[in-house]
C-alpha cells in the first residue's frame, strides 16, 4: 500500500514538473516556427485557414524536440525537490530501495518512449510534410496582389497597369497588359479601353473591352502581329510552378527503409536515410537512458542540494547528450559501415556512465 502511495505521490511530481517544462520548452521552439509562418503569410497573402493548418502541423515535431529535453529536466526537478525536503532520506529510513524509488520514474519514461516511437517514425514526418506542402503552396503565389490605379502591378509572367479603377464594380479603363516571358517575341502587349477585373486566391480573370494585342517577333524585329478585338477574355494565374524532391523529414521511417531497399541510392543520401532512421529511435529512446543516468546523481547529492543544481545539471547532461548525438550523426554520414550505429553513441556512453554511477557511486 505505502509502495502505491509513494509511486503516485513521485509520479504526479514528475508529471507536474514535465508539464511546465514542457510547456516552456514547446513554447519557445513555437514561436520560432510562428514567427515565421507569419512572414510568410504577410508576404504571400495567405489566408487565416493557411496559418492555422500550418501551425497545428508544426505541434508535433516541436512535442518530439521538446520532450526529451523537459523530461531530463523534470527528473532532476523532482529528484532534488525531494532530497531538498529530506525525502529521499525519509524514504531509505524506511525501507525503500534506489530500485524502488526508481520504478514509478520508469513507468513513465517507458510510456514517454513508446510515445515518440509512433511520433518520430510516423505521425511526425507526416505532419513536417503537410506543413512543408503547405509551405510550398504559399511560395509558389505570387506575392500578394493588390489592384490599385496608376500602378504597374506584378503578376508574374505579366504587368497590369490601370489608369482608372472603381473597386465597387470591379470596372477599369485604360488597360495594360505586358508579357515579360514570352520566349518568341521581343515584347507582347494587350491593350484595352475598359474591363471588369476580377481577383481571386489564385488568379486574376480580366474581360477586356475594346483593344488590341501587339506582338513582336523574337527573330524579325519588323514582324509586328497586331489584332483589334470588341471583347476578350483572360486569365492570369497567380500561381508559380515549383518543384521539390521530399526531404527526409518528410518521409516515415517505413517509407525510408523501403527506398533503401528497392531505390538506387547515392552512397551519401543512403548514409543520410540510415542515420535519420537511428537518430529518431535515439531521441524516443532517451528519456530511458537519461533517467538511467541522472537517477544516480541525483541520489548521491546531499539534503541542502536545491531546484537549482537540478537545472544545472540537466544542462550538462543535456548538452553531453546531444553532442554525442551530433558528433555520431556525422560520423554516420560520412562512413557508411557506422551509419545506422552511429547516433546511437549517446546511448551507449550513457549506458558506460549509468553503470559506473550506480556501481561505484552508490554502491549497489
Amino acid at each position: 500500500m505505502y509502495v502505491r502511495i509513494f509511486s503516485r505521490y513521485i509520479a504526479k511530481s514528475l508529471l507536474t514538473f514535465f508539464a511546465g517544462v514542457v510547456g516552456v520548452l514547446a513554447f519557445v521552439i513555437f514561436m520560432n516556427h510562428f514567427i515565421r509562418v507569419l512572414d510568410i503569410a504577410m508576404t504571400y497573402g495567405t489566408s487565416w485557414g493557411w496559418i492555422i493548418s500550418s501551425l497545428l502541423n508544426i505541434l508535433p515535431d516541436v512535442f518530439c524536440l521538446s520532450a526529451p529535453m523537459a523530461f531530463q529536466i523534470a527528473i532532476l526537478l523532482t529528484l532534488t525537490n525531494m532530497s531538498e525536503q529530506g525525502e529521499l532520506i525519509a524514504l531509505r529510513a524506511a525501507g525503500f530501495s534506489f530500485k524502488e524509488m526508481v520504478q514509478p520514474l520508469l513507468v513513465c519514461a517507458l510510456i514517454l518512449s513508446m510515445l515518440l516511437v509512433i511520433m518520430n517514425n510516423w505521425l511526425t514526418p507526416r505532419s513536417y510534410k503537410q506543413f512543408v506542402n503547405r509551405r510550398e503552396e504559399a511560395y509558389s503565389k505570387i506575392t500578394k496582389v493588390t489592384l490599385e490605379p496608376k500602378t504597374f502591378i506584378n503578376l508574374g509572367d505579366w504587368d497590369l497597369y490601370l489608369d482608372e479603377l472603381d473597386p465597387s464594380s470591379d470596372t477599369a479603363r485604360m488597360i495594360h497588359l505586358v508579357n515579360k516571358n514570352d520566349t518568341g517575341a521581343l515584347s507582347t502587349k494587350v491593350n484595352a479601353s475598359s474591363g471588369k477585373i476580377v481577383l481571386t486566391d489564385t488568379a486574376i480573370g480580366l474581360q477586356l473591352e475594346d483593344g488590341q494585342m501587339q506582338r513582336v517577333d523574337n527573330k524579325d524585329p519588323s514582324s509586328i502581329i497586331a489584332a483589334n478585338f470588341d471583347s476578350y477574355t483572360m486569365s492570369i494565374s497567380l500561381l508559380k510552378e515549383r518543384s521539390r524532391r521530399l526531404r527526409v523529414g518528410e518521409m516515415t521511417t517505413t517509407k525510408l527503409l523501403r527506398r533503401l531497399r528497392k531505390d538506387p541510392l547515392t552512397p551519401a543520401l543512403a548514409n543520410e536515410f540510415r542515420t535519420a532512421i537511428s537518430m529518431r529511435n535515439v531521441l524516443a529512446f532517451s528519456p530511458l537512458i537519461l533517467l538511467f543516468v541522472s537517477c544516480p546523481i541525483a541520489f548521491s547529492l546531499g539534503k541542502r542540494t536545491n531546484k537549482g543544481w537540478g537545472m544545472l545539471l540537466s544542462v550538462v547532461i543535456i548538452f553531453s547528450f546531444y553532442l554525442l548525438m551530433t558528433l555520431g550523426l556525422s560520423l554516420g554520414k560520412k562512413y557508411a559501415w557506422i551509419s545506422y550505429p552511429g547516433p546511437w553513441l549517446p546511448v551507449l556512453v550513457g549506458l558506460v556512465a549509468g553503470t559506473w554511477l550506480w556501481k561505484k557511486r552508490l554502491n549497489i
